[in-house]
């Protein structure tokens, strides 16, 4: 995994030196990505998580997932193209707005002239501020790791570039559930 280099600090808890030099670490990962090694592909992936989920850079989704990822989650709530991955994370921020992404392991392994990674993050965060299917959310916070989250992703090289083209995932939706209904 990549080094931590604030601790797990929450963005709102950060400096501005502070985020400029976890942006530029995660930026820096993604620049130097040659896609020959799986750890590269664990460490590019993570780079991205950490962009979008704790730097609140939404826009990367488009970066790095196809138009036509196909994302299977527990419970049947499936997710299909790049569009819906953007909008279905907005959702999670605007519920969470100091959501922070905590990385429990990351791996990746060659499959064929592709690859495929898994991870494990937990979040944490707090309802209030945020808003949610039935409104404001609570001043409640996530407990511990009672917000896990696992994925499997399958990158591809499509149209000319290395994609996210199919993800598998699961989580807590109890957790959730609690701090928002």
């Amino acid at each position: 995994m990549l080094p931590n280099i604030t601790e797990n600090k929450k963005i709102t808890e950060m400096t501005v030196d502070e985020i400029m030099a976890e942006r530029a670490l995660y930026e820096d990962v993604i620049r130097n990505c040659t896609y020959k090694e799986p750890q590269e592909i664990a460490d590019l992936f993570e780079a991205y998580t950490m962009l979008i989920w704790k730097h609140k850079q939404v826009g990367r989704v488009y970066d790095f997932y196809f138009d036509g990822l196909k994302e299977e989650r527990d419970g049947g709530a499936n997710l299909e193209g790049s569009d819906h991955v953007v909008w279905d994370t907005l959702r999670s921020l605007a519920q969470f707005p100091d959501l922070n992404v905590e990385f429990v392991d990351i791996h990746c392994v060659r499959d064929g002239d592709n690859y495929r990674f898994g991870q494990v993050v937990y979040n944490t965060g707090c309802g209030k501020g945020g808003v949610g299917p039935h409104g404001a959310g609570k001043d409640l916070s996530f407990e511990p790791y009672e917000d896990l989250e696992m994925c499997e992703c399958w990158i591809q090289f499509i149209d000319g570039k290395w994609r996210v083209g199919k993800e598998a995932s699961i989580r807590s939706n109890d957790a959730y559930r609690r701090l928002l209904e």
